[in-house]
């Protein structure tokens, strides 16, 4: 029989949908990481393959029976000519090969998916700020721009793995006297359940890197945002900036300053309202009198099931 693939694969975790020719979802599967710059081609290749073998299981249906008339793959870390030809290899040479059909398939930034699950604008902008952060913008001619979201050592302002990193900084900041006393001294140690600098210090270098361990810290730094800590509340403000300077760009690059556009939010950055979500959006409404900020109502993965059928 014949279905739509959907996958989106971000810094923390792979959404795998399979819905019917009509968008009808049969099977929706979520594992771990599917961007090789976070986890690894290896495991990357792992997630999203075994990923959508077990989204396929979960259809109670003969695999032998299951083919994909299009799919979609929305991937994190895809941002150049080299990653496109990593994540071709890890999609056509993976078991998943057989399911697909190799006329009518994407594979394109995670971006993309994010700004098509959110809106149906011809002019629109899509923000993550997630584990990674990424911009991305289309308008009516057809162009594209895009800003940041060059992962964790050359880019990635504005996302949780950046704000977790600047915690830490202004931790240690504090503690040699290089910096202002902040309550993220206390809130990160009782969060992490450790006792002192000296295990903060086996946390951050005494286990492989991860991006995400550090982006789970933005949790930490909103809640002693409420608490009033000036030092949490002023990093919250800067990587609100760096988002608002990536917008700022991308609107400039396609000519939308003065159009009507959609603005999409997408990424766990997001759920701190107060000091974050709000300060973002109080600056792009001066900013940018026509924008229209579109409510994200379904997964990002829904954008590449859309992006997925409109191939068809």
């Amino acid at each position: 029989m014949k279905y739509i693939l959907g996958v989106d694969g971000g810094g923390t975790k792979t959404v795998i949908r399979i819905t019917n020719n009509n968008g009808i979802v049969v099977s929706e599967y979520i594992t771990g990481a599917g961007n090789y710059k976070s986890v690894g081609i290896e495991l990357a290749s792992f997630n999203i393959n075994n990923g959508i073998l077990n989204a396929i299981k979960q259809m109670n249906t003969a695999n032998e029976d299951v083919f994909f008339s299009s799919s979609c793959f929305g991937l994190s870390g895809l941002d150049c000519d080299k990653d496109n030809e990593i994540y071709k290899n890890i999609i056509f040479k993976g078991e998943i090969k057989k399911y697909l059909n190799l006329e009518k398939i994407i594979i394109c930034n995670d971006s993309r998916i994010g700004l098509a699950a959110g809106s149906n604008n011809k002019n629109g902008i899509m923000i993550i700020c997630g584990t990674g952060s990424n911009c991305f913008g289309i308008n009516e001619e057809g162009q594209e721009a895009k800003a940041n979201g060059w992962d964790y050592i050359l880019g990635d302002e504005g996302s949780a793995y950046e704000i977790g990193v600047k915690a830490l900084r202004s931790v240690m900041r504090a503690f040699d006297g290089r910096g202002k006393k902040t309550l993220l001294s206390e809130t990160i140690l009782n969060d992490l359940k450790l006792n002192n600098i000296s295990d903060l210090i086996e946390w951050c270098y005494g286990t492989p890197f991860s991006s995400e361990r550090f982006a789970s810290l933005t949790k930490t730094v909103c809640r002693t945002a409420e608490l009033g800590d000036k030092v949490s509340i002023n990093l919250l403000y800067e990587q609100a900036k760096e988002a608002f300077n990536s917008i700022k760009v991308v609107a400039k690059k396609l000519n939308l300053a003065n159009r009507n556009f959609d603005i999409v939010y997408v990424g766990s950055v997001f759920r701190c309202e107060k000091y974050f979500k709000n300060v973002l959006t109080y600056m792009l409404k001066n900013k940018f009198p026509k924008i229209n900020f579109a409510a994200l109502t379904d997964k990002p993965v829904s954008g590449a099931i859309k992006m997925a059928l409109n191939i068809l």
